[in-house]
């Protein structure tokens, strides 16, 4: 980690959502090892019934943060988390932790998103697309194959491949029932392969729609697997997509597959993203 970067976080306060995922575990973990970071708020919500709280604790004993604790024993008392949620309006935070957060929160990086490739369209569009007075940095983790329908993706918005501005999808998921916003998914999609990525991309629109004038960044990094090297060798968080693939193949559940060996998969080791998203 550069000198500046070090310097840049230095008794700065952070808000992160998506820090109880694959990447965000990993994201935290190398700011507090890495920087002076003052504090960090995180967005944690209510899971299978069990509370915050819980799952605070639960959090708190990955094996991500081994290597953390031996060097640090007391630096996770910086996490605070924050009770939320990324499908409720306003992200589901309470009046007194909203104050909080704009009166504190410097650096902010959202980073929860589902994703299930054929998740329901209206579930997407909550969590991938709708989801502060001190603000210098705002990071959005968006993915590459946000806009997918493009070979070749340069560094700025692709607005011309949605069929319809994300103010008008919004608008229609508020006003048209359930059944009948599933039923125009095809139509609105276009040439966008399953929802994930489609409501990715309306998500990069509501950046460039309403964060003009913030110092927004948007990362997009490709599938991302297990660490490489740090902070732990081959860590990884949960069995999902080429993960559960490769697990799978190995523990001899599955014995053929159909692959095209002329392909190279775009993966990326979490802690290569987490070492450019900053």
């Amino acid at each position: 980690m550069t000198s500046e970067i070090i310097s840049f976080y230095k008794d700065k306060t952070v808000f992160m959502t998506g820090g109880t995922g694959l990447l965000g575990k990993v994201v935290v973990e190398k700011l507090l090892r890495a920087t002076d970071v003052k504090r960090i708020y995180f967005l944690v919500r209510t899971k299978r019934g069990e509370k915050m709280e819980a799952r605070f604790e639960s959090w708190k004993k990955d094996q991500v943060f081994e290597v953390l604790l031996n060097k640090k024993p007391l630096v996770l008392e910086k996490m605070t988390p924050i009770s939320g949620d990324c499908c409720a309006p306003d992200l589901g935070i309470s009046d007194a932790d909203r104050r909080i957060l704009a009166a504190e929160v410097q650096v902010l990086i959202h980073g929860a998103a589902s994703v299930r490739f054929e998740e329901p369209l209206e579930q997407a569009v909550v969590i991938n697309t709708r989801a502060m007075r001190l603000l210098e940095s705002f990071v959005h983790v968006s993915t590459t194959f946000s806009n997918c329908v493009v070979h070749q993706i340069q560094e700025r918005f692709y607005p011309e491949h949605l069929t319809c501005p994300v103010d008008k999808v919004l608008d229609l998921q508020n006003s048209v029932s359930s059944e009948t916003f599933e039923k125009m998914a095809p139509a609105l999609i276009g040439k966008f392969p399953n929802t994930y990525t489609y409501t990715k991309a309306l998500g990069e629109q509501v950046i460039q729609e309403e964060a003009k004038g913030l110092p927004v960044g948007i990362f997009r990094p490709a599938i991302i697997l297990s660490t490489f090297k740090e902070p732990v060798q081959g860590w990884v968080d949960g069995l999902q997509g080429l993960i559960a693939m490769i697990f799978a193949t190995a523990y001899g559940f599955v014995h053929l597959m159909l692959v095209n060996l002329k392909v190279n998969a775009p993966i990326v080791p979490a802690d290569y993203c987490v070492n450019v998203s900053r």
